[in-house]
C-alpha cells in the first residue's frame, strides 16, 4: 500500500470516482485541485510515452499525463466523457486525463481493504487500497495519484541540489541579480508540425533557405546530411525526424537555422519561420519535468495572447551531442572545431549580416544589428497630422512606438494587410521605431564582396536615396536593397 499521505487519523474518506478502462477508480478530494474538459494541448517533444504534452490553464503551464498510458493500458480516442482531473503533486498542478468522471463519495476507512498485490495491470505500489461498494459487486481502487504523478530528480539534478547548497551566499545574491537583470528574452520562433518552438536568438547565427544537401551514409536517421556554407561542411539536422514526427517533403516554407549546439554548429530543418520575437521574462514558465533526460531540451515554456499561444523554448546544446552526430565535418573532434570557430570568426569580419524582407515585388534588407525584433501586424492607433507615411503608433510592452509604411514612403500602390503582414521594430541610436512590410524572407549573411553601390536609378522605381547598397545572391539573379536606415527613419 502507497505510503506517502497518512490518513489513518479520518474515520472517512472523501474520493473522487472516476474509470480507466473498465476499471473504477478513485482519488481522494484533497488532492484534486478542479476537473476541466480536455483542453487543447501542446505536444513536448522526447517526453515518456504517457505524457500527452501542456497546456494552458489560466496562465499556468499544465503538464497533462494520459492515465491509460501511465497505468498500461491501451490507448483510447477522447470523447465527450473524457475529463482532465488537475492533481496537485508536490504544490505543482499536474493534469491526468481520465475517460469519465463518475461521482463524489464518502467511504468510511473501515471499509477500505489492503490491496491485492496484482490487480489487472495496475501497480500495487500506487494503490492505498479496495473499496467494496453494494455487497462486493462494485469494486473501486483508492489510486494515489500523487505518487503515480511525482517525478523524482535524477541523480545528476540532487547531486546540483547538493552541489548549490555548498555555495556560499555571496554566490547566490550574485546569481539573483544577474537574474534581475535579464528582463527580456528574444527568440527566433518556428513551426514543426502544428506546434511551436523557438532558439535564443544568441544562439542562431543565420536563417537560410535549404541548400543542396550531400547524403552521408551510416547515420542516424535525423541527420540529413552536410552542406557546404563558405568552404564548411555543417550537418543537418531534420528535428521533426528527431522529435519522431512524421516526415514531410521540404517546402517554399523550409527554412534552415544554423545553430551553435554547445560545442559544435548544425544546420536545423524547421518546418517554417514564424518570427523573431522579444518575450518578457514574466511570460516564460519553467517546463513541466518529467522523469526522462529528454525534458532537459525545454528550457521553458512562452506564454502570448494570454496563453493561447504556446511557445516551447529548446536549450540546443541539450539536443543532440557531438559524439552523437559522430565524426560528420570532424564535429566530434575538437581541433577540426577550433578551426572551424576560428573561420567562422574570420569570416564575420568579411561578411554582412541582413534581415531580408519584401516590399511589393522587390526584396530589401536591413542590418541585423538594427533589427530589436520582428512582430506579426498589430492594432495601430492613428495619429493626426502626421506625415502620409506614419501609419500610426502601437503600444509595445509599455512603451510606445511610432510605425512607418515603406509602401507608403516609397510611393507604391496600398495593400490589404495579410498573415504575412510583419512590423519590423529597428533600433537607431537607441530610437525604436516599426517598420510595415509585406512579408519577413530570411537572415542571411552576404559576403561584402557581392556587395556593391546601389545604381543612380533602380528599376524599382524606388528612390535610390533610401538604398545604401545592393547585395546579389545566385550570380546576380536575385538582387537585394540594402536600405541605409538611417534616412529612411529621418522623418522627425
Amino acid at each position: 500500500m502507497a505510503t506517502g499521505i497518512n490518513r489513518a487519523s479520518f474515520t472517512e474518506r472523501q474520493l473522487v470516482t472516476f474509470l480507466l478502462g473498465e476499471d473504477e477508480f478513485g482519488a481522494d478530494i484533497m488532492d484534486v485541485k478542479e476537473i476541466i474538459r480536455v483542453p487543447e494541448i501542446t505536444k513536448v517533444p522526447n517526453a515518456p510515452s504517457y505524457v500527452e504534452g501542456a497546456c494552458n490553464l489560466r496562465g499556468n503551464v499544465l503538464p497533462i499525463i494520459d492515465g491509460r498510458t501511465r497505468f498500461s493500458m491501451e490507448r483510447k480516442e477522447r470523447d465527450e466523457n473524457s475529463r482532465v482531473l488537475v492533481i496537485d503533486v508536490d504544490g505543482k498542478a499536474t493534469g491526468i486525463v481520465v475517460d469519465k468522471v463518475l461521482e463524489v463519495m464518502r467511504v468510511n476507512t473501515s471499509d477500505i481493504e489492503e490491496p491485492p498485490q496484482i490487480v489487472k495491470n495496475m501497480d500495487s505500489d500506487y494503490l492505498d487500497g479496495v473499496v467494496k461498494l453494494e455487497n462486493g459487486s462494485r469494486l473501486v481502487m483508492l489510486l494515489d495519484v500523487v505518487g503515480a504523478l511525482r517525478v523524482h530528480a535524477s541523480k545528476r539534478e540532487e547531486n546540483e541540489a547538493i552541489h548549490e547548497e555548498d555555495h556560499s551566499q555571496n554566490v547566490h545574491v550574485v546569481h539573483n541579480a544577474n537574474m534581475e537583470s535579464i528582463e527580456e528574452e528574444q527568440l527566433v520562433s518556428f513551426l514543426l508540425d502544428k506546434e511551436e518552438y523557438a532558439f535564443g536568438i544568441m544562439e542562431v547565427k543565420e536563417i537560410i533557405r535549404a541548400p543542396q544537401i550531400v547524403k552521408v551514409p551510416n547515420c542516424e536517421v535525423y541527420i540529413e546530411g552536410v552542406v557546404s556554407i563558405r568552404n564548411n561542411l555543417l550537418p543537418i539536422i531534420n528535428l521533426r525526424t528527431y522529435f519522431g514526427m512524421e516526415h514531410i517533403e521540404m517546402s517554399d516554407n523550409s527554412r534552415i537555422l544554423v545553430v551553435d549546439m554547445g560545442n559544435y554548429t548544425a544546420g536545423i530543418m524547421v518546418d517554417k519561420i514564424t518570427e523573431v520575437l522579444r518575450i518578457p521574462t514574466s511570460f516564460i514558465q519553467p517546463p513541466p519535468k518529467f522523469s526522462t533526460h529528454h525534458g532537459e531540451q525545454l528550457k521553458g515554456v512562452a506564454k502570448l495572447n494570454d496563453g493561447k499561444r504556446l511557445i516551447l523554448m529548446l536549450d540546443p546544446s541539450k539536443l543532440i551531442s557531438a559524439e552523437e552526430i559522430g565524426g560528420i565535418s570532424g564535429v566530434g573532434e575538437n581541433q577540426r572545431q577550433d578551426e572551424f570557430v576560428g573561420s567562422m570568426a574570420k569570416q564575420l569580419l568579411d561578411e554582412e549580416q541582413l534581415v531580408t524582407f519584401k516590399v511589393d515585388m522587390e526584396e530589401y534588407g536591413v542590418k541585423i544589428a538594427n533589427v530589436q525584433e520582428i512582430n506579426r501586424m498589430t492594432e495601430i492607433t492613428k495619429i493626426p497630422k502626421a506625415p502620409y507615411f506614419i501609419e500610426g503608433i502601437v503600444n509595445l510592452r509599455g512603451n510606445i512606438i511610432p510605425v512607418l509604411n515603406l509602401r507608403k514612403l516609397f510611393k507604391l500602390p496600398e495593400k490589404q494587410v495579410t498573415d504575412s503582414t510583419r512590423i519590423i521594430i529597428v533600433d537607431l541610436n537607441g530610437k525604436r521605431t516599426g517598420i510595415v512590410v509585406d512579408s519577413v524572407s530570411e537572415v542571411l549573411r552576404f559576403e561584402k564582396s557581392l556587395i556593391e553601390a546601389p545604381p543612380e536609378i533602380l528599376s524599382s522605381g524606388v528612390d535610390s536615396y533610401y538604398v545604401e547598397s545592393v547585395g546579389k545572391l545566385d550570380g546576380g539573379k536575385r538582387m537585394i536593397l540594402i536600405l541605409d536606415i538611417n534616412r529612411v527613419l529621418n522623418f522627425s
